[in-house]
């Protein structure tokens, strides 16, 4: 009886290991390919995110599908000046023409293509149109990205950033996790 037991013991301890090792490969593979978190560092996002608001990523769907305008995206900076992860909202598709125009007041207005874009999302006007040549044309598999608080952000209006490349963007911004006060899904 107790050997019987005993192999019976062994057999739920291996089944019970087998299971524990695909649990945490599914993990594994579903942080390396599909999910992925973030913190926000910094005030570039505000006042639509803030430093040390926690984020959920879709890498699956940027890798699948291209980023659209407006998408807030997770872009990887590995250059001689910025190696870090910084998020940003899409602002220009490969393409399309960008242009900052100053009507004389030292106000910038974002135009693509020509039209001049609403922005609700900003807080105050831009005062800084970076140091790139307008209009700018987004290369092909390129985007051109800024963030909400244009007179803060480090973004594509930056020669040293520029537009970034599809391969860079690491995924979209789904789920604000934390503040709690702020959960939800990001639109």
């Amino acid at each position: 009886m107790s050997r019987k037991k005993t192999e019976k013991d062994k057999k739920v301890w291996i089944s019970t290991l087998i299971q524990m090792v695909a649990i945490v490969v599914i993990v594994l593979l579903l942080r390396t390919f599909v999910i992925g978190t973030i913190y926000v560092k910094g005030s570039s996002m505000e006042p639509n995110f803030h430093h040390g608001d926690f984020l959920v990523i879709n890498k699956l769907e940027t890798r699948v599908a291209s980023p659209q305008v407006n998408d807030i995206v997770i872009c990887k900076l590995d250059n001689v000046e910025y190696q870090e992860n910084i998020i940003k909202r899409v602002i220009g598709l490969p393409g399309d023409e960008i242009d900052l125009r100053n009507n004389g007041s030292g106000i910038y207005h974002l135009y693509i293509n020509g039209t001049l874009v609403e922005e609700p999302y900003i807080a105050e006007p831009m005062q800084d149109k970076g140091d790139i040549t307008y209009p700018f044309v987004v290369p092909e598999d390129c985007y051109f990205v800024m963030g909400d608080n244009r007179n803060a952000s480090t973004d594509s209006r930056r020669q040293s950033i520029g537009a970034i490349e599809k391969e860079d963007i690491m995924g979209r911004v789904v789920l604000r996790l934390y503040p709690f006060s702020d959960i939800g899904m990001v639109k």
